[in-house]
């Protein structure tokens, strides 16, 4: 049996005791196996929002030692990919040493970095606050148990805030570091806004002035700007039967943009009750612009159907609006006054219903 085995070391050089000489970050690679011929590592860019190809080595040959290095200036995101396909991603908050080791499992050791995994401590939040639910949900759906779905809705509710509170909790106990800025782009900046700005006031305290801080203080900017009172950015898209479509094109209607998802359980419990209420608006003042951020079309397609859904579909499939709205889960929408102002926001369709009912 081959072993692969990688170790990666970001230490700290100081040049005497002269204190205006930076400390660097040397990253030294040893690869022992015939069937890695190339490592990439990328760092995550924090003003674009995105991994970017930092240093690459290709034609690796058994025992190839390969060393990069940069100046620790701040916390930052790396990921670590072999030419295999099998990588790995990292934070790394200060200067030091990180052992990387890949066998059959890939293992970080270190006091100063750790393995990008939040998404492994939400499955888990799911479990424990949610196990059961969907089996639940799925067949009062099958059965149109319009009772018990409603029965249901108020259990995830109640469930929903306890699992929110555990979310926050486990991203606070992070601190402000660089694993806790991954862990929260899985939150949103709308419905956990205040504990966004928390956050950020920790990190202001802790790392005045890094691109990681200035990038979550520019998010929570631009999600205030969508807030209440403020106005989408408007858009020019293709609906599911290849029509243009825009909001302007809504004024002088109330609009409910929707975003949701084929496999959002709550998105789907919702979508009758929308078109109960688009059906009873007599006198066509209320209007739903449905944004789909479905990876298959096929499932998206079998979800409009089954649903019920008639009001026009976009499929964003490469998320362009919901990056455009600063969105991060689901369902997500915004009710939009006859000028186009948000007069709402991540409200139920019995909200809906009772906040249209108040414009009469």
């Amino acid at each position: 049996m081959k072993t692969i085995k990688i170790y990666a070391l970001i230490g700290i050089l100081m040049m005497g005791c002269n204190t205006s000489q930076e400390p660097e970050n040397v990253f030294n690679f040893s690869i022992e196996s015939k069937e890695i011929t190339s490592i990439t590592i990328s760092k995550f860019d924090f003003e674009q929002e995105k991994m970017k190809e930092w240093k690459t080595a290709n034609d690796l040959t058994v025992q190839t030692s390969w060393e990069v290095s940069e100046p620790f200036l701040e916390p930052g995101l790396y990921g670590i990919k072999l030419g295999s396909g099998n990588g790995i991603q990292i934070a790394v908050e200060q200067a030091g040493i990180i052992n990387v080791k890949l066998d059959d499992d890939i293992k970080v050791e270190s006091e100063i970095a750790s393995v990008l995994n939040f998404g492994k401590d939400i499955e888990v939040l799911n479990q424990q606050f949610f196990a059961g639910m969907i089996a639940e949900f799925d067949e009062a759906m099958a059965d149109k148990d319009m009772e018990r779905l409603a029965e249901l809705e108020k259990e995830k509710d109640a469930a929903l805030l306890k699992f929110i509170v555990a979310l926050e909790g486990a991203v606070r106990d992070l601190g402000p570091t660089a694993k806790a800025y991954d862990a929260m782009t899985y939150l949103d900046l709308y419905k956990n806004n205040a504990f966004f700005k928390e956050m950020l006031g920790k990190y202001e305290a802790n790392h005045p002035n890094t691109a990681m801080t200035l990038s979550l203080k520019k998010k929570i900017t631009k999600a205030d700007e969508l807030a209440v009172g403020g106005k989408l950015s408007d858009f020019k898209m293709k609906t599911r039967q290849n029509a243009d479509i825009s909001l302007s094109d809504y004024r002088g209607s109330y609009l409910l943009v929707d975003f949701w998802a084929s496999w959002c359980r709550p998105c789907r419990v919702e979508n009758p009750k929308l078109m109960q209420i688009l059906e009873e608006d007599e006198n066509m003042e209320f209007q739903i612009i449905g944004v789909s951020i479905d990876e298959d079309m096929a499932a998206w397609e079998k979800a409009i159907e089954k649903d019920g859904i008639k009001w026009p579909q976009i499929l964003d499939t490469d998320h362009t609006l919901y990056k455009q709205y600063m969105l991060s889960s689901l369902p997500a929408n915004f009710l939009l006054d006859k000028e186009g102002t948000i007069i709402a926001k991540n409200i139920t369709a019995l909200e809906l219903k009772e906040k249209l009912e108040s414009f009469n």
